[in-house]
């Protein structure tokens, strides 16, 4: 909840931020120390100092806004006093109830609303859980149209060399067109970003990603020429040279379309401007290749 709240140094976040985004277990630490913030905010059981910093956050995040508006619903619900009817038998249940004061009746109709609001809250919630899955599973089927066009570039390539090998004529090898990552609806809190090694460090020519306001991490997804290490360490840098971001003890992972790394970083530290990947291979600290990218705010 410090970390929800803003209150970790410089040295507690950088370590639990590069938990959070490299490991799904903890990312869903974290997703559940955010629902137990909102009940205690709804329920007035932070500080004055917490609520404070919570309410700033509210103001900027429409998505923690509904988050609290649905759990002040329930808690609400929760708190309505229950009628306690005297015991009678089944039979009886159409007489007593048209006998009941107005009062009584008034209550029970009251908190029936209450229960079909409830429903229909929950519902609503489904919908938008169900259309975010979709808007998920249409992002990963264009990144794997886009991989598939690697690999068919990268086989063009191959018989391009084994021809100029034999000493025939190189075939021209069409460039598949540029394609982008797909760009995420306002406030996701995932987006994806695949990248190929680059010649050089220069920006132009670099995979673009546009992060919408409200996105937490980006999740970086790096294909591989050289497999012959042990682990790997990623540092992210801007074009002037300065150190964004380093995560090391990378594992490759094995993959119809090759091997690939994959890391999270958090999208706060990716203002908009151009970016290279430095990727070293361990224990032996030596580099390996340059990804370039940029990112659009």
């Amino acid at each position: 909840m410090r970390y929800l709240l803003g209150t970790l140094s410089e040295g507690e976040r950088a370590p639990l931020e590069e938990r959070y985004f490299s490991d799904d277990a903890e990312f869903e630490e974290i997703e559940i120390a955010e629902e137990e913030l909102v009940d205690r905010y709804v329920h007035g059981e932070l500080s004055q100092s917490d609520r404070d910093r919570f309410e700033q956050m509210l103001a900027s995040s429409p998505r923690l806004t509904e988050r609290v508006e649905f759990a002040r619903v329930f808690a609400d619900k929760l708190r309505t006093p229950e009628v306690q009817p005297e015991k009678t038998k089944w039979w009886g249940l159409p007489l007593a109830f048209s006998s009941a004061s107005y009062s009584s009746r008034l209550v029970f109709g009251f908190s029936m609303l209450l229960v079909l609001f409830a429903g229909g809250g929950l519902v609503v919630g489904w919908l938008q859980l169900r259309a975010e899955s979709r808007r998920l599973t249409a992002q990963q089927a264009a990144l794997d149209q886009r991989q598939r066009a690697l690999e068919q570039q990268a086989a063009a390539l191959k018989a391009q060399s084994e021809q100029l090998a034999k000493g025939g004529q190189p075939v021209p090898i069409e460039s598949p067109a540029p394609q982008q990552t797909p760009t995420p609806e306002h406030g996701a809190p995932l987006v994806f970003l695949t990248l190929t090694p680059g010649t050089t460090r220069s920006a132009s020519g670099a995979t673009q990603i546009r992060i919408a306001p409200g996105t937490n991490a980006v999740q970086l997804t790096l294909n591989l020429r050289d497999t012959d290490y042990a682990s790997y360490r990623a540092t992210i840098n801007s074009v002037d040279r300065k150190d964004i971001f380093s995560t090391s003890g990378l594992k490759s992972r094995v993959t119809k379309n090759g091997s690939i790394l994959v890391f999270r970083v958090p999208a706060q530290r990716l203002p908009q401007g151009d970016y290279y990947i430095s990727l070293y291979g361990e224990p032996a600290n030596e580099s390996v290749d340059d990804y370039p990218f940029r990112i659009i705010k």
